[in-house]
């Protein structure tokens, strides 16, 4: 069952924006469960069986799993319900590999296409993400929108397509890196050297930046699943 965080009767209630919702907590919960491989890659979660194991209702429970779905923890199959994602490092080991072929190239061709114009909502998305690093979650949501952005410049259409497919399969182990500790703040400074690149319009040190952050990206993510193994 779930526990709701004690309160001393001598403390001051928090403030209502800080209250964390019921689903936020359950999907959390059902997070590092799946991560942690207590619930089987592509195994069933009903409603009410989710429910009666985190002692909630089935209203945070529906919405947590609609959460994870987007975080690509859960797939929701027509006809079927929700189930398990299939995720583990042999996985991730696969997915990183074809991103490290594909998209240090891709920022590379990127960076030297860039006009000064790009540079500069590039440089506004950097800001974006250096006032979001209290929030790991808003500071992912802006690092995609980052490299969003900056691959959209390379002119080879198919790589774009490719390093775009790879970003979906991706996407369920994102949501790993905003649970890490202090991920926001050694994201930002780890980028900056890409973003370095990216103003001197330096494609080959752009391309060399991108890949130490993938390698950072997959040590990760491996290290978490070995940690709650």
């Amino acid at each position: 069952m779930i526990e709701p965080p004690a309160l001393s009767l001598d403390q001051d209630p928090p403030h209502p924006a800080e209250h964390k919702l019921l689903s936020r907590t359950v999907a959390d919960w059902l997070a590092e469960r799946i991560i942690s491989g207590d619930e089987t890659p592509g195994s069933r979660l009903t409603e009410i069986d989710v429910a009666r194991r985190a002692g909630v209702s089935r209203s945070p429970v529906r919405e947590a799993l609609r959460l994870l779905e987007g975080e690509g923890l859960v797939e929701i199959v027509p006809r079927f319900g929700a189930q398990v994602a299939r995720v583990g490092v042999a996985d991730v080991e696969e997915l990183y590999a074809c991103r490290m072929l594909l998209e240090p190239v891709c920022t590379r061709l990127a960076v030297e296409a860039l006009a000064p114009d790009d540079v500069a909502e590039l440089d506004a998305l950097r800001g974006r993400m250096e006032r979001a690093v209290t929030s790991p979650a808003r500071f992912l949501s802006v690092n995609v929108d980052y490299f969003r952005a900056l691959v959209l410049h390379c002119p080879n259409e198919t790589l774009r397509e490719l390093v775009e497919l790879t970003w979906k399969k991706a996407g369920r182990y994102w949501s790993i890196f905003a649970r890490l500790p202090r991920y926001a703040e050694i994201s930002i400074a780890q980028h900056e050297t890409l973003h370095d690149a990216v103003r001197l319009g330096d494609g080959a040190a752009a391309e060399r930046a991108d890949r130490l952050i993938l390698e950072r990206a997959l040590k990760e993510i491996v290290a978490t699943f070995e940690h709650v193994a």
